[in-house]
């Protein structure tokens, strides 16, 4: 009982220090939303700097900048996969054996993206051999039932996996896959179409859209109450915007498909019992006391408004009374009158700003988005297109012009990734 009782504390104190808050991200966010790659993945925050989520956010924004630099990448897919192979559990508990040793606990969207996005860095530099072994380790993932909830599938993660294999110039093996999106999403033509065609005569043009989503905390009626302040849903920024290729005299529409919020979903739900325990017992008390300051400042606020309106009531009554006692005194009546009214207007006002003022201080206080853990950067959807010909002078187009990424095409059967962030460029708050 001793050492669970250290464990839990150790837990707790990694919990509260050293990883990576929204707030981090800032810089890097913004330069993300600028299409500036080689920015984002130098401004990443360093606080986790060899752990899961940062080797995952960085390979992935480096692979937009054409870097060939994947050791660390490789490393963790190893870990990963010694790890898998040590569980058999299909229990709840059975996802623990993926925590991390900085303690983090992976998404099956995350392992199964990290494997697809190694293959494809494995295909870039001529290793397809090894670009099959990623790709097949992450079919296996994707058709297996090896998680509590049941089967995870995604059509947004068959397209890439599809669009792997089509690097490795198996386009039989990259049909099995599409036709899996397709039977994922019945009503898309693009999937269909990939799933019975030939392998394209040009390029498979996949472009991946969306800055990220983020989580934001939806407070709601739940009969467990902390659990209900306690939450999360994400939201996607991306605009999906209409976006086109052109080469030369020559264009193809892109065609939107999907998005990738079932990635996020999933994570919520996989989020594991001894980080909920742990997480439970510090917003207890976080909540109590928030509770506790807010709810004597609101109740100090809400007593000077009820005195305030009732000072004002009496000096307006006072006149009313004075005026009454007095010949030719119905002016000064009248403006006693005007002042009850006042008096009662300005107590009722002071009393709804406290009530919000304390249930937006309190909100403030209860909002856990900001230290949520998960991968940023990952596409929100994709746009898909193939090309009768090899692609000489691309360029992508939108009605806004939107600033993206264009990469050389890779593989035996050409296909060139892209990136557009899809937003309005702003800048983040401090």
């Amino acid at each position: 009982m001793r050492f669970f009782w250290i464990f839990v504390l150790c837990f707790y104190f990694i919990q509260c220090t050293g990883i990576q808050k929204k707030s981090d991200y800032n810089q890097s966010i913004q330069n993300w939303n600028d299409a500036d790659s080689e920015s984002a993945s130098k401004n990443l925050p360093k606080k986790e700097e060899n752990g899961f989520i940062r080797i995952l956010e960085k390979s992935h924004i480096d692979f937009f900048n054409g870097n060939n630099k994947f050791n660390d990448l490789e490393t963790l897919a190893d870990k990963t996969k010694n790890r898998l192979r040590f569980s058999a559990s299909r229990t709840l508990k059975s996802f623990f054996y993926l925590e991390t040793e900085e303690g983090y606990y992976a998404s099956e969207a995350e392992i199964i993206y990290m494997h697809i996005l190694l293959g494809l860095y494995q295909a870039r530099v001529g290793n397809f051999e090894k670009a099959k072994i990623e790709a097949r380790y992450a079919g296996n993932l994707l058709s297996g039932e090896w998680s509590a909830e049941g089967q995870f599938d995604d059509p947004t993660l068959r397209m890439l996996l599809g669009a792997l294999w089509t690097v490795c110039g198996d386009w039989e093996e990259a049909k099995i896959d599409f036709r899996r999106a397709h039977q994922l999403k019945p009503n898309s033509n693009v999937y269909r179409n990939l799933a019975n065609m030939p392998p394209p005569k040009g390029e498979l043009v996949l472009v991946l859209g969306g800055p990220g989503a983020e989580p934001k905390m939806n407070p709601a009626v739940n009969l467990n109450f902390i659990r209900g302040l306690r939450n999360l849903e994400f939201k996607t920024k991306g605009e999906r915007s209409q976006i086109y290729i052109s080469n030369e005299n020559t264009k193809e529409n892109l065609q939107w498909e999907g998005d990738t919020m079932n990635w996020y979903s999933r994570h919520l739900v996989r989020d594991n019992e001894i980080a909920e325990l742990v997480e439970d017992s510090k917003y207890f008390q976080r909540m109590t006391t928030t509770a506790i300051k807010e709810g004597s400042i609101g109740t100090a606020k809400v007593g000077l408004g009820i005195l305030t309106g009732t000072a004002i009531v009496a000096v307006g009554a006072g006149l009313v009374y004075i005026g009454a006692q007095s010949s030719g005194g119905g002016e000064i009546a009248a403006w006693g009158i005007i002042t009850i009214g006042f008096g009662i207007k300005t107590g009722a006002d002071m009393v709804e700003n406290a009530y919000k003022e304390t249930k937006k201080n309190v909100e403030e206080d209860l909002d856990i988005s900001g230290n949520y853990r998960y991968a940023r950067f990952l596409p929100e959807y994709i746009w898909i297109t193939t090309t009768k010909e090899s692609l000489k002078k691309p360029i992508l187009k939108s009605k806004s012009d939107k600033k993206h990424i264009l990469l050389e095409p890779i593989g035996k059967i050409p296909v060139r990734f892209g990136f557009v962030p899809d937003v309005e460029s702003k800048p983040q708050n401090p």
